[in-house]
């Protein structure tokens, strides 16, 4: 009896097994989130993604309004450190409306809300940073400064979806 047979049998039944893991159900997963590693974002309505030629950078975008998002290692044996000083700075910053700690479970994170500048053609930005399993993550929510309140929204629920999916340690 020829074992390559049996053998390619078992290699695709577990390749199909693994790939049934790693694909959330369709009633968990709407087609505007985005899963990768340690998080899941959802983009707002009417936000597309874009191509980002680089590994950890994407990007969403609804006319004037752009989501940016930059994951990438964390070169520290602790995140605490880096974190009280981002909130330190972030208060100190007279550009700055609002600081907002949030809870995430796995990890830390900060929202700094920029004050809108005089200028409506400059841009405005909110800012969310999130520490955790040596990793740290970087969320820009930008818009001219004229049009950003009518993101408010759509940056808002992009916030609230945000969330890390950590692998157990």
């Amino acid at each position: 009896m020829c074992i390559f047979p049996l053998v390619l049998l078992l290699f695709l039944t577990y390749a199909k097994a693994e790939e049934l893991d790693a694909t959330p159900a369709e009633d968990q997963v709407s087609s505007r989130d985005t899963t990768e590693g340690i998080f899941r974002i959802r983009a707002p309505n009417g936000f597309k993604r874009e191509t980002v030629d680089e590994a950890g950078i994407y990007k969403w975008k609804k006319d004037s309004g752009e989501i940016y998002l930059v994951r990438g290692d964390l070169f520290l044996d602790s995140g605490d450190m880096l974190f009280k000083a981002m909130r330190k700075s972030a208060e100190k910053n007279k550009d700055i409306q609002e600081v907002k700690t949030l809870r995430l479970k796995g990890g830390k994170a900060i929202l700094y809300k920029e004050k809108p500048p005089e200028d409506p053609g400059r841009l405005r930005s909110w800012r969310l940073v999130v520490i955790a399993d040596k990793k740290i993550i970087n969320v820009d929510f930008t818009a001219p400064a004229r049009d950003f309140e009518s993101f408010i929204p759509a940056f808002e629920e992009a916030v609230k979806s945000f969330k890390l999916s950590l692998p157990p340690s």
